[in-house]
């Protein structure tokens, strides 16, 4: 009898996984590679926009550096000037308000690849 129960635990334990168990650490696998994917995605798409915001805040920062330099008197008649430039798939246009000795910029950039333009906003003192 002793000899029958030892037969029977060597057997169970060299029974292995069944088909259900099986299926079921196939359907986990796959669960969590396809969320690995969508994560890896969902970060590709975070650092292109990021690249695209950093290459727009050097471009509006330099406008309001170049804006800084300009004294308030300098501004037309009206106290207002616009302009545009483009360069590369990249427009800005820049609107420069006279306040009252304050200079308002709003700068508005649009790239190619984007559908929504991105809109900067700043408010320099005078210095004349």
């Amino acid at each position: 009898m002793s000899t029958l129960r030892r037969t029977n635990r060597r057997n169970r334990a060299r029974e292995g996984m069944t088909v259900i168990e099986l299926l079921v650490a196939m359907m986990l696998l796959t669960f969590g590679l396809l969320g690995l994917a969508g994560f890896s995605l969902t970060m590709t798409r975070q650092q292109g926009s990021a690249s695209v915001q950093q290459t727009a805040a050097l471009i509006v920062q330099s406008r309001f550096d170049s804006v800084a330099s300009i004294g308030c008197q300098a501004l037309a008649p009206s106290g207002t000037q616009t302009g545009t430039s483009s360069y590369r798939g990249v427009t800005e246009s820049w609107v420069i308000a006279d306040g009252n000795d304050i200079k308002i910029i709003s700068d508005t950039v649009r790239f190619a690849s984007r559908t929504r333009p991105l809109v900067y906003r700043s408010i320099i003192p005078c210095r004349d």
